[in-house]
């Protein structure tokens, strides 16, 4: 039989760089005091890297940028998975995942349906916000993400600038998933989104 400590070990050298753990991963290998003991020590070796509480990186190097981080959305994606929650970008980070903003958003703010709470990266900070189950009607992603940035906006801060640098995500959309989820996005936004997906 191996011990708690090398199946530890083990299961986190077999895997991929740029993998993220969580320190529930290893639980069927020990006691909560076995294994942070074990991550710590994977960590104070270079192995892993501690991105939050409980949250750790294999991390993945590069000659000249250094270590590879994954982006906020794929550890808020990853932190879903495990807790078999839906999720959806919504506010400025919807605008950042559209290409709408270069700015990267300091709290990225996501619906869920799973736990309320806030999980804190680095200088940055994954907030998900506790939703009904009606704000995951729209289930394509790009749509989702389209209307969450006209949300953001507001209707009466809707400029022709920002309707041209939207319209190339909208002409993407799928037509079945216009015609069959667009019904779910406030009138305003349906409107204007029919309105930019006929004119090519």
């Amino acid at each position: 039989m191996k011990s708690s400590k090398n199946q530890i070990e083990t299961k986190v050298l077999k895997s991929s760089l740029g993998e993220i753990f969580f320190a529930e991963d290893f639980f069927q290998y020990g006691s909560a005091g076995n294994i942070r003991l074990t991550l710590f020590r994977l960590e104070n070796e270079g192995i892993l890297q501690r991105l939050a509480q409980g949250i750790y990186l294999k991390p993945k190097k590069d000659s000249l940028l250094g270590t590879i981080y994954p982006t906020i959305d794929e550890i808020a994606k990853q932190i879903a998975k495990r807790d078999k929650a839906r999720i959806a970008p919504t506010g400025v980070l919807a605008l950042y995942l559209l290409g709408l903003t270069t700015q990267i958003p300091l709290k990225a703010v996501y619906l869920t349906d799973g736990s309320q709470r806030e999980i804190k990266i680095g200088n940055r900070t994954i907030q998900f916000k506790k939703t009904v189950p009606k704000s995951f009607a729209i289930k394509d992603e790009l749509l989702h993400l389209i209307v969450q940035a006209f949300k953001e906006i507001g209707q009466k801060n809707v400029t022709d600038e920002f309707l041209n640098q939207i319209h190339p995500s909208v002409l993407q959309l799928n037509n079945v998933v216009v015609q069959k989820q667009l019904k779910y996005a406030p009138v305003w936004i349906q409107k204007i989104i029919n309105n930019l997906y006929t004119t090519r």
